[in-house]
Formats: C-alpha cells, sequence, structure tokens
C-alpha cells in the first residue's frame, strides 16, 4: 500500500467511513473477531487546501480485530471501560484528520512566488524560493460515551493531542440511524467537530516565510466547528460480496474556511464498489 492510500484508508475511518459487514451487526461485535475486507471500485477525498490536488483511489481495503476489552480498528485502537447492552465508554485513540490534507500530494502548491517580474530596481534583491509548507501528523486519545440502539445511536469522544504536534484537543460528536432498504442496509449519519484554537492555528495560520495567493484573513478567535453528513448504503451479493456506496460532505467553519490556507467551504469523500469479504 503506498502511502498516499494509507492515509486515505485512515481519513475515510476518521469519518466512520470505513466499509463494515453488515451496519446493523457492529453494535454488537462477538470477542476474538477479526474483519478484513477490500473494497474495489473508485473513490477519493477532496482536499479543501488552497492548490493541494484531490486523491482518488480504485482500492478501499479495511481491517479490525475486537477483543475481550482492546480493539483495533484500521489505525484506530481503543479499550472498553464499561459496556451493557446500549451504553459504552471507551477509550480511544486515532489520528486527528487536519494533518492529512498536508500529506495527500499537492500541497506544496499552496506556496507561490512570482513567476513575472519587471525589470528589478538597483540593490532589490531577487526573491527567494519559499519552503513548502508542512505540517506534522497528530495522534489523539480520549474517551467515547456512546448510546447504541437497535437502529440508532449517539456517540460524543474528546480527543487530545498525545504525539506533542499541537497540545490541543477536538471533540466529535456523531448520530446515526439504520434502516433495512431493499435487502440492504442504509446508514445516515450527522456531526460536529469541535476544534480548539490551538489545533487551529498550529495548521492553518501561516508563518512568515508561508505565502499564498490568497487574501490572509485572521483565524477564528476562539474555536472551529465542522459539520458533516455522511449517508452510506451496502447491498449483500453473497456471504462474501456486498454492494457498497458511501458518501460524506463535511462543512468547513465559515470563520476557518475564509482563511488563506482553504479555497472552499466544504469538501467531499466517498467510495463505491464491491466490498469482498475475506
Amino acid at each position: 500500500m503506498n502511502k498516499h492510500l494509507l492515509y486515505a484508508c485512515t481519513l475515510f475511518s476518521a469519518h466512520g467511513m470505513s466499509q463494515s459487514l453488515n451496519a446493523e451487526s457492529e453494535m454488537y461485535v462477538g470477542v476474538d473477531t477479526y474483519e478484513a475486507s477490500l473494497v474495489v471500485g473508485y473513490g477519493g477525498i477532496e482536499n479543501p487546501l488552497l492548490g493541494a490536488e484531490h486523491f482518488s483511489s480504485i482500492f478501499l481495503p479495511h481491517f479490525a480485530y475486537y477483543g475481550d476489552r482492546w480493539y483495533v480498528d484500521d489505525f484506530s485502537l481503543g479499550y472498553s471501560l464499561y459496556q451493557d447492552k446500549s451504553i459504552y465508554i471507551d477509550l480511544v485513540a486515532t489520528f486527528n484528520e487536519d494533518g492529512f490534507f498536508f500529506e495527500l500530494d499537492g500541497v506544496d502548491k499552496l506556496f507561490t512566488t512570482s513567476l513575472i517580474r519587471d525589470i528589478p530596481r538597483p540593490n532589490k534583491p531577487q526573491p527567494s524560493e519559499q519552503t513548502a509548507i508542512k505540517r506534522n501528523l497528530s495522534y489523539e486519545s480520549g474517551v467515547a460515551f456512546g448510546y447504541a440502539a437497535k437502529d440508532w445511536g449517539i456517540e460524543l469522544t474528546t480527543l487530545h493531542d498525545v504525539s506533542g504536534v499541537h497540545n490541543s484537543f477536538e471533540n466529535k460528536l456523531i448520530a446515526y440511524h439504520i434502516q433495512s432498504l431493499y435487502d440492504g442496509a442504509f446508514t445516515l449519519e450527522i456531526g460536529a467537530t469541535y476544534k480548539d484554537r490551538d489545533l487551529i492555528a498550529y495548521y492553518y495560520r501561516l508563518k512568515p516565510h508561508e505565502t499564498v495567493t490568497k487574501t490572509q484573513h485572521d483565524l477564528p478567535n476562539e474555536h472551529a466547528i465542522n459539520y458533516h453528513i455522511k449517508l452510506e448504503y451496502q447491498y449483500p451479493i453473497n456471504q462474501r460480496y456486498h454492494l457498497m456506496f458511501s458518501i460524506s460532505n463535511t462543512w468547513i467553519d465559515r470563520d476557518l474556511s475564509d482563511t488563506a490556507m482553504f479555497d472552499r467551504a466544504r469538501y467531499v469523500s466517498g467510495f463505491t464498489g464491491i466490498l469482498i469479504k475475506f
């Protein structure tokens, strides 16, 4: 798996888009259960950063393991502190998604130097080559509180950077509804993500040597809140093969999307194809 496909798998997982074999059965997973699957089709992620390229792929792999208390879901880790039939409390750890936008191809186009020059004035220094805008991935951990009924659920997750990248936090709230549709499972999810000012300052505030073509605006004074909606449908062909369609739309906080780093106020990610269970 190349680097950018790995990033995409993690970003899909961060959006709750990692494929499941049966949406309804995921709420009650057996101990020592392995899941491995591959979607063959087409999908990708829009990169909302100015001048950055979007990512697309024909493959989307998925792996998960659920033990007695520990579980792994792609690149996320979890530990069950408490669980009954409906309520659960987990310790969780996962990547922050903002850093992935800087790892996907094309982010070096964020910086620019003028290619059209007049005859320079005497002693005018030659424009120096700008350094590509770089940001580090961060890994976060925290606590997830959830309630799962038969066909709907809600989850609140609070996450803090444990990798020493930005030393900030974000909170995620999602609600979902699952419904049988034409012998398949349809899932609707809505959610909001609260990002602390230190987090958005690290990723989206320009440093003195960084330049973009868009007029720079100040970052939000306190925080940013992104909203998303996701639709997913899986239709079983047989026990091993499923048809899968998933699409998510994220609206970026208006004050944040108006800043110099962004060229759009929302971005879409999605994948459609044949899910193969291993």
